[in-house]
């Protein structure tokens, strides 16, 4: 096993630039994954065709959660298992999987292969990639873990042993990963559970623990090692998060408050107006961060009003956090774009905030992630609009869910023509590998820079 999996990675990363690695893994975890489901043994009833198979697989591994059919009714107990599977390897990346194995097995990682988890984990540097993926694993296995033994207490009660079991395990690796799928009968999600708490909020957790990043989680282990240190040393060292920590903290608790007021006051007397205070108050909460890339749902989505539709999906585009499991363009992303505009409004020569100076490259990236998401989306929209006879609003959340992998629906999904389906498929893999890693991989032919620099001119803006 160790020599095969050092041959296929010596000649993997001996041909192919970490691009084109990251973007082919994908694309065959996702064929491999819809040949599968064709089978009989991973359906329950009749298979569907492939492209709907292929859909299925593409929204399980690019961890999206959009369906064209009920992923419990229509596939069985082996089809469940390929699914979570795919999400999980999805979730986290096939070459991470494959290069965790190589470290537990104590194989050196190559320069290219470092590039590559770099790359697919927006890790910032290349400081200790064994240790960092190792805490990876670590972290994954322990949220999972205390996620479904939370649901095991709610769901076994209810579903018995084995069903319950599972059925907590599934929902825990899929709400981390941000998939937003479950195997419940039916296509109503969590909404015959939004009244217990214990269940709402548990996913919920789940949901911001894959959505916050890694970086994140391993910021926090290094500042609980230092509070055992000044207990034991009794020290007044303290740690300090680092600056993308507080950034996508602060972020993350402004999209939140922000999206469960509107959603709560948007939706009071719509899709929240059979539930007590406190229940509106909380799947408020909950769908405003399940819009964060995770897709399950705790209220029918068909019934609410136009201004919700619009905000959320702007909290969809904006996605979660880097590093992680979640999809959208970033929270980091929106806050240097929000910033720098900020800054050229009241005419600041820097971008100085937390006391820290960001560089215009940093903007640069940040500018260049919006605008292929934005005419991504404008295209598809465009495409989709010429196809489909419904509303251009109910159109444009079904894309951005799709690019932002999401996996909520307004409930056109199943519906869609076979060539919007296609179209679903590849927003869906975009959003999860990128659409700038997708361009790098394709951009095989690099042209070297010209030296030559021509007189500056000025271009009539606004």
């Amino acid at each position: 096993m160790v020599g095969i999996l050092q041959r296929f990675r010596t000649y993997i990363f001996s041909r192919f630039k970490a691009p084109t690695i990251l973007v082919a893994s994908f694309a065959f975890l996702i064929l491999f994954g819809a040949i599968l489901l064709c089978f009989p043994f991973s359906n329950a009833r009749e298979p569907m065709g492939f492209v709907d198979n292929l859909f299925t697989a593409t929204t399980s591994t690019c961890v999206t959660g959009l369906t064209v059919t009920s992923i419990g009714d229509q596939y069985s107990t082996i089809g469940h298992i390929i699914i979570l599977l795919l999400i999980q390897f999805g979730g986290l990346g096939l070459m991470t999987f494959i290069s965790i194995v190589l470290v537990y097995l104590h194989n050196n990682l190559e320069f290219k292969e470092r590039t590559l988890l770099k790359d697919a984990l927006n890790k910032l540097d290349y400081d200790d990639i064994r240790s960092y993926i190792k805490d990876i694993l670590k972290f994954t296995l322990a949220i999972e873990g205390t996620g479904a033994i939370i649901l095991a207490t709610q769901f076994v009660p209810e579903l018995g042993i084995v069903e319950g079991l599972w059925n907590s395990v599934f929902l825990a690796i899929s709400a981390f990963c941000n998939a937003g799928i479950d195997i419940f009968s039916g296509t109503s999600s969590l909404i015959p559970y939004n009244g217990n708490f214990v269940i709402i909020l548990t996913i919920a957790a789940l949901i911001l623990s894959g959505g916050l990043g890694f970086a994140v989680w391993i910021d926090w282990k290094k500042k609980l090692g230092n509070i055992i240190a000044i207990k034991r040393k009794l020290t007044l060292y303290t740690y300090k998060f680092r600056f993308n920590t507080r950034l996508v903290l602060r972020m993350t608790a402004l999209i939140l408050l922000c999206g469960t007021v509107f959603v709560f006051i948007s939706e009071y007397n719509g899709a929240l107006k059979d539930m007590n205070f406190i229940e509106k108050v909380v799947n408020a909460f909950f769908n405003t961060v399940t819009l964060r890339t995770a897709g399950f749902s705790s209220f029918d989505y068909t019934i609410i009003n136009r201004a919700t539709k619009m905000i959320m999906i702007i909290i969809m585009f904006i996605g979660g956090s880097p590093g992680g499991t979640a999809g959208g363009i970033k929270t980091t992303t929106f806050f240097l774009l929000i910033y720098a505009l900020y800054c050229q409004l009241s005419e600041r020569r820097y971008m100085n905030t937390m006391g820290r100076h960001i560089k215009k490259a940093n903007f640069m990236s940040a500018f260049s992630i919006f605008a292929m998401y934005l005419i991504v989306c404008i295209i598809a929209l465009t495409i989709l609009m010429m196809i489909e006879p419904y509303e251009s609003l109910d159109i444009l959340f079904e894309i951005v869910s799709a690019i932002g992998t999401v996996g909520l629906t307004v409930g056109i999904t199943s519906s869609l023509a076979t060539i919007s389906k296609l179209i679903i498929i590849a927003l869906m893999f975009i959003g999860r590998v990128g659409p700038i890693t997708i361009a790098l991989a394709i951009n095989k032919n690099k042209k070297k820079e010209s030296k030559v620099r021509y007189p500056a001119v000025d271009v009539m803006v606004g």
